[in-house]
């Protein structure tokens, strides 16, 4: 970490990076142009200023072609975006003239457009703005608001993000089914949905489980060194790993040479065939979540998966 009294040599993008540690929600905010058009865009700039009276602020950049706009409005509304508000958040930090095109938007005091959806949303009348070095701050009063109770979409360090609240605690879930609240019964359900095609379709095509985990410890590369392939197998899944080597070779789909196992040529052509079939049911699932939501899922099953097995010692 480095300081300096000289302001003109801190590095601008530096900067920026370092501001970008810090955690901030999403806001789009809106008013009506002088000549009757929506405006809106996107801003992580909202904080708050006072509760007594009911004020906050923004900034916009003294460079945005919508800062004349906003400087001649008499109203404006700040909508805190909820988490599944990502796409929203990407339209309308785009520079375009049809951010509205096709929302449905309820309005309110000067007409300004307010969208739905959101986790939380600030009408509020222009009281008064200034410069602060690039940008332009404003200061509204809030005159109404409404909470959603959603939870919101954050931004961190040029990503998208999400709130997840703390679960409750097992024992106060009366209402709730065992079944419901264990993590090996979400699992399972969420492992049936993943692979049940892939489980189907290798059992149709003769394959027993522990010929697939081979297959997948081989990989589609050239060849892996057998000890690597019976760390791989035993760690997905596989009790008998080097029995299991030994009965896929003599099948014909892997041919094992000294400790070099590589894929005949059986095998290759049935793992190609199982990739497509599993990359379909990813690509289901993957249109039901964001991508933020994709990498959390896959750090948070990384880090289930690297948990010591009951009676056994983490290496």
């Amino acid at each position: 970490m480095s300081a300096t009294n000289d302001p003109d040599a801190v590095d601008p993008r530096a900067f920026r990076d370092a501001l970008g540690s810090f955690v901030t929600g999403v806001t789009i905010v809106t008013t009506r142009g002088a000549g009757g058009t929506d405006i809106g865009l996107t801003a992580n700039s909202f904080n708050s200023v006072s509760l007594d009276p009911p004020m906050v602020l923004w900034s916009l950049a003294l460079s945005s072609s919508n800062l004349p706009a906003f400087r001649t409005a008499q109203w404006w509304a700040v909508h805190i975006l909820a988490s599944e508000q990502e796409t929203l958040s990407a339209r309308f930090a785009q520079r375009s003239d049809q951010k509205f095109a096709g929302l449905a938007v309820s309005r309110g005091p000067g007409d300004i457009p307010l969208l739905e959806g959101c986790a939380a949303r600030f009408i509020c009348r222009q009281a008064y703005e200034y410069e602060g070095g690039d940008h332009a701050i404003f200061v509204g009063q809030v005159l109404e608001f409404d909470r959603a109770g959603r939870p919101p979409l954050i931004y961190h360090e040029g990503r998208y993000g999400r709130v997840i609240a703390e679960a409750q605690d097992l024992g106060t879930a009366a209402a709730e089914t065992f079944a419901s609240r264990f993590l090996g019964h979400q699992v399972g359900r969420a492992y049936v949905a993943l692979f049940g095609d892939v489980r189907r379709e290798y059992l149709r095509r003769g394959l027993t489980p522990a010929d697939f985990i081979v297959l997948t410890s081989v990989g589609l590369g050239d060849e892996r060194p057998l000890p690597d392939v019976l760390t791989q197998a035993r760690r997905d899944g596989a009790d008998a790993a080097l029995d299991a080597v030994r009965d896929a070779a003599g099948r014909g789909l892997i041919t094992l040479q000294g400790d070099v196992v590589r894929l005949a040529e059986h095998g290759r052509t049935l793992l190609v065939e199982l990739t497509a079939v599993a990359q379909a049911s990813q690509m289901r699932v993957a249109d039901r979540l964001t991508a933020g939501e994709i990498a959390m899922l896959r750090h948070l099953l990384d880090r289930v998966a690297d948990q010591p097995a009951a009676g056994t010692e983490a290496n």
